[in-house]
């Protein structure tokens, strides 16, 4: 996925470095934009502290949450953007259910079922370029459509987590248990499309309306393995831990700066 991803980022430079020799630079800009994001569907994975007990698999259930965002950029030439953009993640609930094993026969205790609870969020720092093929072309229209790909990390956060064993039949001990939580700062990587519309002649100034939606990979983000005060000793062999991807749409304006 991520060679792929490359050699998108090389075809949209390719195709920018086609025209800059027929367009003057056009300077740099600001940007702030805000949006709405949705899990992608990623499955989730824990293994209990337990001799012998398997490997489980969870359906990951998020809740939206929104996202702003700040850039800096320069406008390359007619129809060609680079930027950085700063992104500020607010808090996912997660609910995760048990799949696999078939919970009658995991780890030999009939009816074990353990669903799980957390949150997450994330920051992150991409480098984009975008472009404007209608643009490239000479065409002028206030109406622009755009391809858009990044790179960069990202910071992904699970708070605590909490397990709870729902078995009806040889419960544990402890049917709730808490543990720590953890981040870490992953590869990241985006692509999406959107337009783009000149407001010059409503705002009298130069401005752009974008309209955007990204996909984007975050990479993992894992809970911690050490138990909450109260929540016992043992550890799980993994903690819970899943893929964020995620679908971002966003309301963004472009200020010219020079």
């Amino acid at each position: 996925m991520r060679r792929t991803l490359l050699s998108s980022i090389a075809s949209l430079v390719l195709l920018a470095s086609g025209g800059m020799a027929a367009h003057a630079q056009e300077g740099w800009y600001l940007g702030g934009a805000l949006g709405g994001v949705w899990q992608g569907d990623e499955p989730g994975f824990w293994q209990s502290p337990g001799p012998g007990d398997p490997r489980i698999t969870y359906d990951v259930n998020a809740d939206a949450t929104f996202a702003g965002f700040i850039s800096v950029g320069k406008t390359l030439t007619d129809g060609v953007r680079a930027d950085f953009s700063l992104g500020i993640y607010g808090d996912q609930d997660i609910q995760a259910n048990w799949v696999s094993p078939l919970p009658s026969t995991a780890g030999g205790k009939p009816n074990d079922h353990a669903n799980i609870a957390t949150s997450v969020s994330a920051i992150s720092g991409m480098f984009n370029i975008s472009v404007e093929p209608l643009a490239l072309t000479g065409n002028a229209s206030r109406i622009q459509p755009f391809v858009t790909a990044g790179i960069g990390f990202a910071n992904v956060k699970m708070d605590s987590w909490t397990r709870t064993n729902l078995a009806t039949i040889n419960p544990p001990a402890r049917p709730v248990r808490s543990f720590e939580g953890d981040d870490s700062t992953n590869f990241a990587w985006s692509i999406g499309g959107g337009v783009s519309i000149d407001l010059k002649e409503t705002m009298n100034r130069p401005a752009y309306l974008d309209l955007a939606y990204r996909y984007s990979d975050f990479g993992n983000v894992s809970g911690g393995m050490t138990p909450l005060p109260g929540n016992g000793a043992s550890q799980p062999i993994e903690p819970f831990n899943f893929d964020v991807t995620q679908h971002v749409v966003t309301v963004g304006l472009r200020f010219p700066i020079n």
